[in-house]
């Protein structure tokens, strides 16, 4: 009872832990926290609150490392290449850039034509602030380039365009610097946000064209609208400063020491490293920074130590299977080895018991045949003996001879037997070569194998030995043999 229900409790158990644990709205409610916090980004730094939009921007990037969300980590880059280029950081604006970059290929934003578009041209402004302006106009083309394709109205690639037409005045294209801008501002009214940007990049224009009072009428425009709109105040200390030193070309020192001081105090408000307001931009609270870089130093240490542990396990398995080959390799030779040996040592014995059964067979064939003469012999003498005795005229003697009768076809039956059991292709390899062979000379052929005297195969054939000699001679013209080439050593060779 007591194991069922520690079973049950187990089981039960296992049930809780395997529910998975939803935090989807956790992760969506820090996701718009965080998108919250970029706007607040962007809004700090468009009303010159520098140092606080840059902690904004460094916390989202804190807090989006838990998240894995390179769209957020593409858009804190974006903003932070702005900030870095209005406190001259070029180095730290560019790396930005390339940081930019990569997070924007990682959150799809090559995706989206627009997106796309919006990327390449953050990085042409920061390419500008920081005078790069050759990186500058690659990268703005790319953006026109990208809204040209989708059939952009001017209205809405405007930021482009004017920025288009900057570049073109900074790089000493002042023709068609002044053609594009004048087409822009014909497009927009004095309350459209670029307003100002238009007017103080026309100034910019006739001041490098060194025409000052047209100059100077535009600035003034530009900072009349931003007092109005109340943004861009970045923008309006560096207007005061140009207006400051065009009206003391124009001889009036008096706006030109009002406009410089109310430069000045705009600028160090804003960006002067006494304002209490930027003081730590200045000291840079880099915390995120260094714990980034300490934390990737610690991360590839941990996977240089995985990666040196998995190359070790890899090598050690790699030696074991190669040493499982070789072995396996030696065995194989071994085992093959031994089993060839043992096949040849059975062939041979095998080879060797077929010959000596062979060679018995062939001694046990010539004793046959040398009995067989024998008794044909003792035979013949019996009948002369008789032949002898009969000469008294006894007719007892002539009855016992007709009794003996040498019956030399049977004799030759009985040896052609046995031969054909021991040389069992003789007969039909001669006879594939020799076709015109008489059995009387197949007959001598087999004699000659067994190398039988010419007495002997006399005897055998029941003929004289004159007649064997003539034999052998016809048969040697049959086989076409020539007069230095042996008949035994030929027919031994079939």
């Amino acid at each position: 009872m007591v194991q069922r229900i520690v079973i049950f409790l187990c089981f039960f158990q296992l049930i809780l832990t395997a529910q998975p644990k939803d935090h989807t709205f956790d992760k969506d409610s820090l996701v718009l926290k965080i998108q919250q916090e970029l706007e607040e980004s962007k809004q700090l730094t468009s009303l010159a609150y520098y140092p606080e939009a840059y902690d904004k921007i460094w916390e989202v990037l804190k807090t989006s490392d838990s998240l894995n969300n390179p769209d957020i980590k593409y858009k804190a880059y974006k903003n932070l290449t702005l900030l870095y280029s209005i406190f001259y950081k070029k180095d730290k604006a560019i790396s930005a850039i390339d940081s930019m970059f990569y997070h924007a290929k990682r959150s799809g934003v090559y995706e989206v034509p627009v997106d796309k578009s919006n990327l390449f041209f953050a990085a042409a402004l920061t390419y500008r602030m920081n005078q790069e302006y050759e990186l500058a106009q690659k990268h703005l083309s790319v953006s026109q380039r990208i809204l040209d394709s989708l059939n952009t109205p001017i209205k809405n690639k405007i930021y482009v365009l004017t920025e288009q037409a900057h570049l073109h005045t900074l790089t000493g294209n002042y023709k068609e610097s002044e053609d594009l801008i004048f087409s822009l501002s014909d497009e927009i009214s004095d309350n459209h946000d670029y307003s100002s940007i238009i007017y103080s990049m026309l100034g910019d224009l006739f001041a490098k064209q060194n025409r000052n009072k047209e100059a100077l009428q535009y600035y003034e425009k530009s900072l009349q609208l931003i007092s109005e709109q109340k943004i861009r105040q970045g923008l309006r200390v560096g207007l005061l400063e140009k207006t400051s030193l065009l009206y003391k070309e124009l001889g009036n020192y008096k706006l030109a020491y009002e406009q410089i001081n109310e430069s000045k105090s705009l600028g160090d408000s804003l960006f002067g490293s006494q304002s209490q307001r930027n003081k730590q931009l200045f000291e840079i609270k880099d915390s995120y920074r260094k714990s980034i870089i300490a934390n990737n130093r610690i991360k590839k240490e941990q996977e240089l130590k995985l990666v040196n542990a998995e190359k070790e396990k890899l090598n050690a398995q790699l030696l074991f299977s190669i040493l499982l080959i070789v072995i396996s390799i030696i065995a194989s030779v071994i085992v093959i080895k031994l089993l060839r040996n043992k096949h040849q040592v059975e062939k041979r014995l095998a080879k060797e018991r077929a010959k000596a059964e062979i060679e018995i067979k062939k001694k046990e064939l010539a004793v046959t045949a040398l009995q067989l003469i024998e008794k044909d012999k003792l035979l013949e003498e019996i009948k002369k003996g008789l032949d002898d005795v009969n000469k008294d005229g006894s007719n007892s003697v002539e009855k016992i001879k007709s009794t003996i009768k040498v019956n030399s076809a049977k004799t030759w039956e009985e040896f052609e037997t046995r031969f054909i059991q021991v040389n069992s292709s003789f007969y039909e390899s001669l006879g594939n070569k020799h076709k015109n062979l008489s059995r009387n000379e197949l007959k001598l052929c087999a004699l000659v194998k067994l190398n039988f005297s010419t007495k002997e195969m006399a005897q055998l054939l029941g003929i004289s030995a004159d007649s064997v000699n003539k034999a052998r001679y016809r048969l040697r013209k049959k086989l076409d043999l020539q007069r230095d080439e042996n008949l035994v050593t030929y027919i031994n060779s079939i």
